[in-house]
């Protein structure tokens, strides 16, 4: 039998936590075409916010899975956290083709593009 991460406090870590996962699928799922949102908001709207770290595990373990719309999901500063040749490219032209524009620095305006989740019913998150 596999043993399940613990914690440092005792419970479970949220990695094998599947109601944690659930959540952040739906979340992500919910991210409309030509909005973005950062790994902390969702982990933020989950009520987990130091689980950044898990929202980005997730995102890059059940992407392809789950048929998420992993490029619609950036860091804080509105930049793609992957590097040139792994993936960046990629996710650039995938928001540019939803009409997402960067500026010099490529970056992403956030006053903009990033996505107001009190728009979306929060039953679809949290079933």
């Amino acid at each position: 039998m596999k043993k399940r991460p613990v914690s440092q406090t005792g419970s479970l870590n949220v990695f094998s936590d599947g109601d944690f996962t659930s959540k952040v699928i739906r979340l992500i799922k919910s991210i409309p075409k030509g909005k973005v949102a950062t790994y902390g908001q969702i982990a933020f709207l989950i009520g987990l916010y130091p689980s950044v770290r898990r929202v980005v595990w997730i995102l890059h373990s059940c992407s392809k899975k789950e048929g998420l719309p992993w490029h619609r999901v950036v860091n804080r500063r509105g930049a793609i956290s992957l590097k040139p040749g792994a993936g960046y490219e990629k996710q650039k032209a995938m928001l540019k083709r939803e009409g997402i524009v960067f500026d010099e620095r490529d970056r992403i305006d956030l006053d903009r593009y990033l996505w107001e989740p009190d728009k979306v019913p929060f039953h679809m998150i949290y079933k």
